[in-house]
């Protein structure tokens, strides 16, 4: 059941990833409004995302309290989401900031979940 789990998880996790590019270059590029689609999906991928996140980490027993680099691993969650926000609903330097802090909070997140520990680089 564990490796189903983590499939979908990496499926979700490719998804979201692919879907906060597209969406924010759709935005820079084209400047109109997102289709509706384009909207919605984001929420549905991330909460089930979540909903694997933490289903894994149950079943395979870390919790943040046990596990430094889940922690980190939810502290860049936060870190993606607000910077993420910063970039799909501002512009000039602040959108690219936002774009480049949460896509960095991407990549950490995934080497802490390949390696796991706190500072793997």
């Amino acid at each position: 059941m564990y490796a189903i789990v983590k499939q979908i998880h990496l499926i979700l996790v490719v998804s979201s990833v692919c879907l906060f590019q597209f969406r924010y270059w759709r935005h820079q590029i084209q400047r109109q409004d997102l289709q509706s689609w384009a909207k919605i999906s984001p929420h549905v991928i991330d909460t089930l995302l979540l909903i694997s996140g933490v289903s894994l980490a149950v079943m395979a027993g870390f919790n943040p309290a046990n596990s430094p680099w889940l922690m980190a691993k939810l502290m860049a969650l936060l870190v993606y989401i607000a910077f993420g926000l910063m970039a799909m609903k501002n512009s000039g330097t602040i959108q690219w900031t936002g774009y480049l802090v949460a896509t960095c909070a991407v990549i950490y997140m995934a080497v802490l979940a390949l390696y796991k520990e706190l500072w793997p680089l």
